[in-house]
């Protein structure tokens, strides 16, 4: 039986992997923040409410694949009235949500049409509002934390406890393999695997929890920030790890000692493409065929 992968996350970490593990023989399932308040997936929450789907059309588009007809539909521009310019994946995800009632039914039938033979999930049902704490007080939406140019601590979420759908959490409980990140630590990766039923199934999964680390700080989210200290603020909202994939010639990395002393597995391979923030699909492709295909952990 095929490797049951999830990932956790959102934006350009989320397609990345789904770019990588796209030809793979695993059974794919990202879980991806509805939370952004930015741009088109935000005004178009402002006008019509509901969750946002600009991180869950990135998805579909890396599953279908950004140079096919239906990836270059779903992320080419649409004007509508007084609606404005969007594009056309996320005002049609709106409509469908409208009119099957709920993101995760019209993610499910999108996939089908698509032809994706995969799953792109919302990771709450309701809309959510991301909050930090920082030694200034606490900042309130997506936009703003991750352009804070302060120190953040905590993230935390409006409501409290945000609804997640039973689909989620029974995916993650039956997986093999869930992948966090990598992505913007507080607004993608936390936002996702730090919410509180996703938190907690994450304690119980038989799976292996493997965060795949960024490459460089991202500023002005986690400037300052190394590698261990990102390890930190994950272990810090209780998010499970495992084992980490990471570059050892990125800007963010392990040493062996930092890596004993987290008593954390290692696994050090080349994931740097063109641009040095951005993780190489084929490069990650390569580095994850051998653990979802069944090789064990080796410890670095």
């Amino acid at each position: 039986m095929s490797a049951r992968v999830v990932i956790l996350g959102g934006g350009h970490g989320v397609s990345a992997v789904l770019r990588a593990l796209r030809e793979e023989q695993v059974a794919i399932t990202a879980i991806v923040s509805v939370a952004d308040d930015g741009g088109s997936s935000g005004a178009l929450r402002r006008i019509w409410g509901g969750p946002a789907v600009g991180d869950m059309r990135r998805s579909l588009i890396a599953l279908a694949g950004e140079d096919e007809g239906s990836g270059r539909a779903l992320a080419g521009p649409v004007t509508i009235g007084r609606v404005g310019r969007h594009p056309l994946g996320n005002l049609l995800l709106h409509s469908l949500a409208k009119a099957f009632g709920d993101l995760e039914t019209a993610s499910e039938w999108l996939t089908g049409q698509l032809g994706v033979d995969a799953h792109a999930l919302p990771a709450t049902t309701e809309p959510v509002i991301l909050t930090a704490s920082t030694v200034h007080g606490t900042i309130r939406g997506e936009s703003a934390i991750g352009a804070a140019r302060t120190r953040l601590i905590t993230l935390g979420f409006d409501p409290p406890r945000p609804e997640v759908p039973a689909p989620v959490l029974d995916t993650i409980s039956h997986a093999d393999w869930v992948l966090v990140g990598p992505g913007s630590l507080f607004t993608s990766v936390l936002a996702v695997s730090a919410l509180p039923d996703i938190r907690s199934v994450l304690t119980t999964t038989r799976a292996c929890v493997l965060w795949i680390c960024n490459l460089e700080p991202e500023i002005p989210e986690t400037g300052g920030m190394s590698a261990a200290d990102h390890l930190s603020t994950l272990r810090s909202h209780e998010v499970r790890v495992d084992a980490v994939l990471y570059d050892p010639a990125a800007r963010l990395y392990f040493t062996p000692s930092e890596l004993a002393a987290a008593h954390l597995d290692g696994l050090a391979y080349p994931l740097v493409g063109a641009d040095p923030a951005r993780h190489d699909p084929v490069l990650l492709s390569a580095a994850l065929r051998p653990l979802l295909t069944g090789a064990a952990l080796q410890r670095v």
